[in-house]
């Protein structure tokens, strides 16, 4: 085992379990709301986004059934089908922001970054971890600079920079919202939708690992990895309240923007 997949955590019972749960509430919500509107730009982005995130986690939960333990020693190719599934699943919810309620100023002067992130993501994804040697000492000179080049920024893109954008922007439709009010009222979806993100982030990103570190086996451990699984699943369940409670997609979704900007708004 190398040193990477040692600091991977191996899958439980429990974390596959809640893997195949999310898949399932994902899909479910992703075909029912694509039946209720086809043709809508929103149902259709989230509808993406709800395929890509259960691919993610049941190829995952497949490997795990196959003996597979640590996600780190699947198959090369098919992990980095589920990496790259992961990262076009944080493309599919930047641009989920900036399509829900209604269009961001950002996403309609944006032209082909969109789709160029589409295509290029998937590709990067795969060759990298394709090319990814198994040793450390391993590494050749071509595929540091292949990091340097396509890797550092992504995980950037990924990271930071589209996880903080969804955000940003959701949080100024709610904004937006209170200043203006509009009937139907998307502010509790919108409420829902951000402290899953925000909420959830915060505890993945700071609290998991610090505890996968000094508590691997620890009850903590366990209620936070459970909690960040709860709160992921606020989303697509608030989102589907919003299609049938809150009556969110009567909202005009080309209303005109309250102001123009040139960054992710």
């Amino acid at each position: 085992m190398t040193s990477v997949e040692a600091r991977v955590a191996e899958l439980t019972a429990v974390d596959v379990a809640q893997q195949l749960g999310a898949a399932l509430v994902y899909l479910a919500v992703a075909v029912a709301v694509l039946g209720q509107a086809p043709r809508d730009r929103r149902t259709q982005v989230f509808c993406a986004l709800g395929v890509t995130n259960a691919a993610a986690f049941i190829v995952t939960s497949a490997a795990w059934f196959m003996g597979v333990k640590n996600p780190m020693q699947m198959n090369r190719l098919t992990l980095g089908l589920s990496l790259a599934a992961l990262g076009l699943g944080g493309v599919l919810l930047f641009h989920f922001s900036q399509v829900f309620p209604k269009r961001r100023p950002w996403i309609r002067g944006s032209g082909i970054q969109l789709p160029v992130a589409y295509a290029l993501i998937p590709i990067i994804v795969v060759t990298l971890t394709r090319l990814w040697p198994a040793d450390p000492a391993q590494l050749t000179a071509f595929f540091v600079l292949l990091l340097l080049v396509f890797g550092f920024p992504l995980m950037v893109l990924l990271g930071f920079v589209l996880p903080v954008g969804a955000v940003l922007s959701l949080a100024r439709s709610y904004r937006e919202a209170t200043d203006t009010p509009v009937t139907p009222d998307p502010r509790p979806v919108l409420a829902a939708i951000l402290l899953s993100q925000i909420a959830g982030g915060v505890l993945a990103i700071l609290f998991a690992p610090i505890l996968g570190v000094v508590a691997p086996d620890s009850l903590s451990l366990k209620i936070v990895t459970t909690t960040i699984w709860g709160l992921s699943l606020l989303t697509p369940l608030a989102f589907a309240a919003g299609v049938w409670k809150y009556k969110l997609l009567e909202i005009d979704p080309d209303g005109e923007p309250v102001r123009e900007a040139t960054l992710p708004d």
